[in-house]
């Protein structure tokens, strides 16, 4: 037998290797142990055939009985690397969990991953006009093979509810089910409440569990064991047979974007598989993307609509603040205006909760000498270093870089040393200092470094025992804490100005996703925009939720620039420690790129990167406009090659680039 082998490594080849034909039989999914070069590696047989062995050696080991991928995932997978520039072992390696990865056949969990049930989340007896609506036109047409639908509920309309109970008709049916959820931080409070409906049939899969734990629950999927799959973005890959559904929750989230190679997005894997599956795609959110709103206006998508929220509940009032009309002291960051501390005082006289976000961690942004104007900066990123109070210490948010707080400044020796800007650690600090008697949480990336911090905050918060919760986008997501009634914005310019086309519809989301929080129980709910820019389309359109005429606002702009959903975008970053060969090899590619006469293909620069410099190494970029990106990247391959490197320079290739 002459066997076809694909390999974990950037190589745009097939490898073939001879098996004897009165040996055990080779199937296709199956992993193998290769000679290749001097050493062993563990490779994936994507197809065999009867031939010659001639100048082809022996395949040392089978190391599976039963294939770890099937052939509707092998499909998949040659799909993802034609599309996202790597190579076939790279997407198969990307879908299976790494104890697979080294070769193992068993993995034991020293603890069993717990799963806990939310028996507080009960089965409504009464749906909603617009719930019972969506659900019978998802019954009508699931039995019919593919179909996609983009759910679009306010926050609290019970879209959670549609995802179950459309779940719960699939398992009927014997079929299985994907639930995809768009950080760690949703999943908890996500598993325990479809747990509580669905009881012994769920597997989780997300980053934070062990490798072993991992191994466990892909095992129970691939066996059958359970038929629904709940996680973050690898879990598009969960080995169910006979899938049904796959949900696709706050789908708009850049979390379901790779930003290592293979950088895939699992929404666009997603809608591949529920094609290649005949299942039922459920795209939900309260602010969805605007490539997924352009299909449902175009009806490549079934949109469907959760206009109100559950129970009669009111959307939370929404107020601004004008920061550039605020009085404040000379040299004193503007945290908290006016309004924002007579609401907060009202909620703690009244003992309710509230929430607070800023999208920037640390005590202050830089740290900056008033003699001399030295900032504080990143040695290998050229970048600003933030202070962080807890620790005392100075990081690179870029590359993780330490340093400890000067004292004096290392240019003048002078002590005018001064913090500016702020972070979550600072409004955590002025909060404590202004309402000393109260109990604070702070929920940010610096707290979720330490393994089960996150889920104790959040059951803390819910359980009453912190009554202001501080945080950044993680406190954004689809959270229900009943008893929050405040949710204030610091400041929301902070991402309207990051250098991207998507930072307008990525400030409307989070805007409208944190105020969402608030209202959910009993009592009203209230929001405080903090903000410099309150004539902003982007902000004036998330004071009222109204999600259609931001949507209106923003694809005008879009066509006009010919950017997604009108086109596609490829990105090239070259990255070499000399700034003057990135930009050399840059111009050679844009070059070559002309040289083919790409008429369907608009590029843009080389251009330095907004961060020029990170970890010692410059970036400049290239931006393809396109209308078919399996078109261009035959053309990129021959170009660039799969090494990606050119003359000693690092290329990134990025479909539909998400940036930081």
């Amino acid at each position: 037998m002459v066997i076809d082998v694909a390999l974990g490594l950037p190589i745009d080849k097939i490898f073939k290797y001879y098996y004897p034909l009165d040996s055990q039989e080779i199937i296709s999914g199956v992993r193998v142990r290769i000679p290749f070069r001097n050493t062993e590696e563990i490779g994936y047989v994507v197809s065999s055939t009867e031939g010659k062995m001639e100048g082809l050696k022996e395949i040392k080991e089978i190391i599976d009985v039963e294939p770890v991928i099937d052939k509707e995932m092998l499909e998949l997978t040659r799909w993802m690397s034609e599309r996202y520039f790597a190579s076939w072992g790279e997407c198969i390696e990307a879908s299976l969990p790494s104890a697979l990865r080294k070769g193992k056949i068993s993995s034991s969990p020293r603890k069993e991953y717990f799963l806990k049930t939310d028996e507080s989340f009960l089965k409504p007896v009464n749906l909603t006009v617009a719930q019972k609506q969506v659900l019978g036109i998802i019954d009508s047409k699931l039995p019919n093979g593919f179909n996609a639908f983009l759910l679009h509920g306010v926050t609290s309309s019970g879209k959670t509810e549609v995802y179950i109970r459309t779940i719960e008709d699939i398992l009927t049916q014997g079929k299985s089910a994907i639930v995809l959820v768009p950080e760690i931080a949703l999943t908890p409070q996500t598993i325990s409440r479809f747990k509580a409906r669905l009881r012994e049939n769920v597997s989780v899969l997300h980053s934070k569990l062990t490798e072993a734990q991992k191994f466990q629950e892909w095992r129970k999927l691939k066996t059958g064991q359970n038929k629904v799959c709940i996680g973050t973005r690898s879990a598009i890959f969960a080995p169910l047979k006979n899938l049904g559904l796959i949900v696709i929750d706050e789908e708009h989230e850049s979390s379901y974007k790779q930003n290592e190679n293979p950088r895939y997005h699992a929404r666009e894997v997603a809608l591949k598989r529920a094609h290649q599956s005949g299942c039922g795609l459920i795209l939900g959110s309260a602010t969805p993307s605007l490539e997924s709103y352009y299909k449902a206006e175009r009806g490549e998508y079934t949109l469907l609509e959760l206009p109100e929220r559950v129970e009669k509940k009111k959307m939370p009032q929404v107020g601004i603040v004008d920061l550039k009309t605020v009085k404040r002291k000379r040299f004193t960051p503007l945290i908290f205006s006016p309004a924002l501390k007579e609401e907060l005082r009202s909620v703690i006289d009244r003992d309710m909760q509230a929430i607070l976000f800023l999208n920037r961690r640390g005590f202050s942004t830089f740290i900056s000498c008033a003699n001399c104007g030295y900032v504080a900066q990143c040695a290998k990123c050229n970048l600003a270093l933030t202070f962080h109070s807890k620790e005392s210490v100075l990081i690179c948010h870029y590359c993780n870089k330490r340093e400890d707080k000067p004292l004096i400044c290392p240019e003048c020796d002078s002590r005018y040393l001064s913090f500016k800007g702020f972070g979550t650690q600072r409004v955590e600090s002025e909060l404590a200092k202004m309402f000393p008697a109260i109990r604070i949480g702070r929920l940010d990336s610096d707290v979720l470094k330490q393994r089960g911090r996150l889920e104790e905050i959040i059951e803390d918060f819910r359980a009453r025992k912190i009554d202001v919760l501080v945080g950044t986008q993680i406190v954004a997501k689809g959270h229900d804490f009943p008893d929050v009634e405040l949710v204030g914005v610091i400041l929301a310019d902070l991402s309207l100005n990051i250098v991207d086309f998507r930072s307008g519809e990525r400030t409307f989301s989070l805007l409208t996703q944190v105020a969402g929080r608030s209202g959910r129980g009993t009592g009203k709910g209230r929001v405080i925009i903090q903000t410099y820019n309150p004539d902003h389309f982007t902000i004036k359109t998330s004071l009222n939720h109204d999600y259609k005429s931001f949507y209106l606002e923003e694809i005008k702009r879009r066509k006009q620039l010919g950017f997604p959903p009108f086109n596609e975008l490829i990105k090239l970053e070259i990255r070499h420690k000399s700034e003057e060969k990135a930009k050399k090899v840059s111009d050679m590619i844009k070059e070559q790129l002309n040289e083919q006469g790409l008429d369907a293909c608009d590029i843009l620069g080389p251009a330095p990167h907004p961060v020029p410099k990170i970890r010692t190494l410059y970036r400049w970029t290239l931006l393809l406009k396109c209308e078919n990106v399996e078109g261009i990247m035959r053309l990129l391959y021959n170009i660039i090659g799969f090494r990606k490197r050119i003359q000693g320079a690092n290329i990134i290739v990025d479909v539909n680039p998400y940036e930081d």
